[in-house]
């Protein structure tokens, strides 16, 4: 099976934030299928 997760954060008036994975999950485990940066601060655009 194949997951995409998407946790969002979102301030009226502000703006928002969306990090999405996707992951595989087989009978030996799971194997994540995106590789990006997991700190708040690489995936901030300024």
């Amino acid at each position: 099976m194949v997951f995409s997760v998407e946790p969002g954060l979102f301030v009226q008036g502000l703006g928002g934030f969306r990090h999405s994975d996707t992951i595989l999950i087989t009978d030996e485990g799971m194997d994540m299928l995106t590789y990006y940066p997991r700190d708040l601060e690489s995936l901030i655009i300024t």
